[in-house]
């Protein structure tokens, strides 16, 4: 037996040649991130397995869990070295490592901005913009002289639908929204550390 060809089990064992793990990843990742119903239709899958002895059910499974640990990396926003360190614990040949790390490098990033999309369920901010005005007098004191932050934020929900915020606020109400944003921030930090 050759030291790369260790034995694959569960439902990522699977007879594909590279190719065929490349057009079927390819596949995968149009319909499950980019919203092409047909991509994986029965010609499709026809092509893929054409070849393999596997079983209609092995088939599936084998499908189902190329598409989970797609899912999966793109919810932990995986590093390349990441999805090595994955293919590796799987068993997959080397051959279908390289397969999937080149379609994880070219995929990735637009895999997790499409799962990060679907989970967005609120206004999300779509512009900002900003200006500061220097406030010359009022009706009761003539020399002010402030500065004020005018801020213009462009919300957006998921149907594309905006409405514009404007606010204004002093150097007091800047360094507030400051040290809540710190904290959001610190926050964020946190979480994605434990990822």
């Amino acid at each position: 037996c050759l030291p790369h060809a260790r034995r694959v089990s569960g439902a990522m064992e699977n007879d594909l040649p590279g190719q065929n793990l490349l057009f079927l990843l390819r596949q995968i990742v149009k319909q499950g991130f980019y919203g092409e119903a047909l991509a994986m239709n029965p010609e499709t899958q026809a092509r893929v397995f054409s070849d393999s002895k596997m079983e209609r059910r092995k088939q599936a499974e084998f499908v189902g869990a190329c598409a989970n640990l797609l899912r999966k990396a793109g919810r932990g926003n995986w590093s390349q070295n990441r999805m090595e360190e994955e293919l590796e614990k799987l068993e997959l040949p080397e051959e279908q490592q390289k397969v999937f790390g080149h379609i994880w490098k070219s995929e990735s990033q637009k895999i997790h901005k499409v799962i990060v999309s679907r989970t967005v369920w609120n206004n999300g901010l779509g512009e900002m913009s900003w200006r500061i005005d220097v406030k010359a007098n009022s009706k009761d004191i003539p020399d002010i002289n402030e500065p004020t932050a005018i801020v213009r934020l462009k919300l957006e929900d998921q149907s594309g639908t905006s409405n514009v915020v404007h606010c204004e606020m002093d150097r007091t109400g800047l360094a507030n929204i400051m040290k809540e944003l710190d904290e959001i921030q610190t926050q964020i930090d946190r979480v994605s550390s434990q990822s």
